[in-house]
């Protein structure tokens, strides 16, 4: 079973802007996409797109939070560093009720989170990355297995999620996926799941799975470095 990953609460209201160091923070709605989004203060012009979304419980989901910590922790790294970072309110889906659809529903507002962000700042769609923890990590990667909807994108940072072997086959776009040691979310993840991508995959040479043995419960690593390595490896 997914275990749900909360973490503190750190918002912006929706409108007004927040600054903490050389990064500003704010929660806004563009074509029907809200999401938190994070820049440099008097950046205008921006070297990509990320895009990450929240756990939740699969039993029973709800919207998906703006608040995370570790969410914004990568967007803000990603923001002070030239990046348009944002974190997505995906919709509330049935979860468990019907895995797939709630996959294609996130991976839907993923695309328009993208799409918005492009069209408002001024940045490229396809020099995008997106990433999540736990829950929507597991909706990404079953996503990438079964739709086109975020083909454009570079890649997926998965932390905390799992996917079976089938997916891992179908993958159709990179991934990065990386969990605490344990077997915490069960099937595949982190390089259990990297390794279930086949040699001849067009995405395997691209992607990478970690285990990080110095955690052993879901959600318990620090991977904000790695993460945001890689999507610089992605984008460059």
């Amino acid at each position: 079973m997914l275990i749900v990953f909360s973490c503190k609460k750190n918002s912006a209201e929706d409108g007004k802007e927040v600054v903490s160091g050389n990064v500003k923070q704010v929660t806004e709605t563009v074509n029907g996409s809200t999401y938190r989004i994070f820049t440099k203060v008097g950046t205008t012009t921006f070297k990509g797109i990320l895009v990450m979304g929240s756990g939740n419980d699969e039993s029973n989901p709800s919207v998906g939070s703006l608040d995370g910590a570790a969410e914004a922790d990568i967007c803000s790294k990603a923001a002070d560093n030239g990046y348009a970072a944002a974190i997505v309110q995906y919709r509330k889906t049935p979860g468990n009720a019907n895995w797939n659809t709630s996959a294609k529903m996130v991976g839907e507002d993923y695309n328009q989170c993208i799409l918005a962000i492009s069209s408002k700042y001024g940045v490229d769609k396809n020099k995008a990355v997106v990433g999540g923890y736990s829950y929507a990590s597991f909706m990404l990667l079953t996503d990438n297995s079964q739709s086109n909807t975020l083909t454009y994108v570079k890649g997926i940072l998965a932390a905390c999620g799992a996917a079976g072997t089938w997916n891992a086959q179908n993958f159709k776009i990179p991934v990065y996926s990386i969990s605490c040691s344990g077997n915490n979310e069960g099937d595949y993840s982190g390089k259990a799941l990297y390794d279930q991508i086949p040699a001849n995959s067009a995405v395997k040479a691209k992607s990478e799975g970690v285990t990080d043995g110095g955690c052993n419960t879901h959600c318990g690593g620090s991977w904000t470095d790695k993460m945001y390595s890689k999507m610089v490896a992605w984008l460059n």
